[in-house]
């Protein structure tokens, strides 16, 4: 969700803790972590066991993660906007058989999500209801760069099944949910009309 869209400290957390890699650095070229906490004694602890064990980031990745949270807010927006209407999109689509996103207005879980956040995100799935369909469109997408992680300025998409999820033994991912067409898509800031093309071109010219 990120540090724009929710705020766990202000939920009751003590500590809350964020992969910097993903929407905060936000371009796909760093990995690092922050963890934001609540009252001053217990910054100083955290601090006092980074610096004591080495664990500090490089200066290089520092700059970088920084130059991201200059323009996170506006990355998170764009995105949110693109997910929102892509959702839409899918959830109207002939060969998709449902869409998993909270900013959907039938999303069983949308009024839980909206008491924790101010927005959707720009992380959403859908299912085909055919394994080879879903194969096809995450391998025939243009725009869109196959692979596991979430939260850059790049459009990105994965199975989930066969890839992120693929060591969770399989009758545990079916109690979650999980099915092997499930399509996971991390929306980018790119042109959303180009990226609807994209998906729709890949759904249609898919298998039966």
């Amino acid at each position: 969700m990120s540090p724009v869209l929710s705020w766990p400290i202000e939920l009751g957390a003590d500590i809350v803790m964020h992969s910097a890699t993903k929407f905060i650095a936000g371009h796909s070229d760093l990995m690092a972590g922050i963890l934001a906490v609540k009252g001053e004694s217990l910054a100083k602890e955290i601090a006092f066991l980074q610096n004591a064990e080495g664990s500090g980031l490089a200066p290089f990745d520092c700059w970088l993660c920084l130059r991201g949270i200059k323009t996170m807010a506006l990355r998170v927006e764009k995105q949110q906007d693109n997910a929102q209407k892509i959702a839409e999109f899918l959830a109207s689509h002939p060969r998709v058989k449902q869409v998993n996103y909270a900013g959907l207005p039938d999303h069983p879980g949308r009024s839980l999500h909206y008491s924790q956040a101010k927005g959707a995100g720009s992380v959403l799935s859908f299912q085909t209801g055919s394994l080879s369909l879903s194969k096809h469109v995450v391998e025939t997408t243009k725009y869109f760069n196959v692979t596991v992680s979430f939260g850059s300025v790049k459009s990105l998409i994965s199975l989930p099944c066969f890839m992120s999820h693929a060591s969770i033994p399989s009758s545990v991912r079916e109690e979650r949910g999980l099915t092997d067409d499930l399509v996971r898509i991390s929306v980018g800031i790119e042109d959303v009309d180009d990226l609807i093309a994209d998906l729709d071109y890949a759904l249609r010219s898919g298998p039966a």
